[in-house]
């Protein structure tokens, strides 16, 4: 059985792109404005909602199932945090790293940030994840500046969302390495 870390997700054993032929870099000249990635389905569970919990936002309605029931929530729910850290896992998995292959150097921040809904036990979340604006570096030729905006969503409704801007790497200067 594989070993399966506090998210929930095997190990990742990645290819690097130069080592994989059915991978296509996306450097910053490749990305529009307009461009979507969405991910495959990630199912939470009702352990790694309450051990994640446990460590990083012990609530009574993240942790305990009969407190949970007199929540607001009215039953078990999963730390907003947690929700964001799984969208986190899946951008860098799935797309970073993963099928689009974005060139990214890291990132410059994260802003509107919202929770539209709960996530709860066995809700499968699904990442999707939009080009909004890009914007070349002025100081330094080798990258440029793309806002993203990421919606998590549950059977197609949005259950957060949150734009970030990520440093991608140009394609000139990958050639020149």
């Amino acid at each position: 059985m594989p070993v399966v870390d506090a998210t929930g997700f095997e190990p990742v054993d990645l290819i690097p792109s130069s080592e994989n032929p059915f991978f296509v870099t996306h450097y910053y000249e490749d990305l529009a404005v307009g461009d979507v990635f969405e991910t495959s389905g990630y199912t939470i569970q009702k352990d790694e909602i309450v051990d994640f919990a446990e460590q990083f936002d012990p609530q009574p309605f993240h942790v305990d199932e009969e407190a949970a029931k007199d929540s607001m929530f009215g039953e078990l729910v999963a730390s907003g945090l947690h929700t964001l850290c799984l969208s986190v896992r899946l951008f860098v998995t799935e797309i970073v790293q993963g099928e689009a292959d974005v060139a990214n150097m890291g990132g410059l921040g994260m802003d509107n940030l919202e929770w539209h809904e709960p996530v709860r036990p066995d809700d499968t979340l699904t990442l999707r994840v939009e080009v909004l604006e890009k914007t070349p570096s002025e100081s330094r030729e080798d990258r440029g500046y793309v806002e993203f905006r990421r919606s998590v969503t549950v059977d197609e409704t949005e259950v957060m969302s949150i734009t970030s801007v990520n440093i991608v790497q140009r394609e000139d200067a990958a050639n020149a390495e």
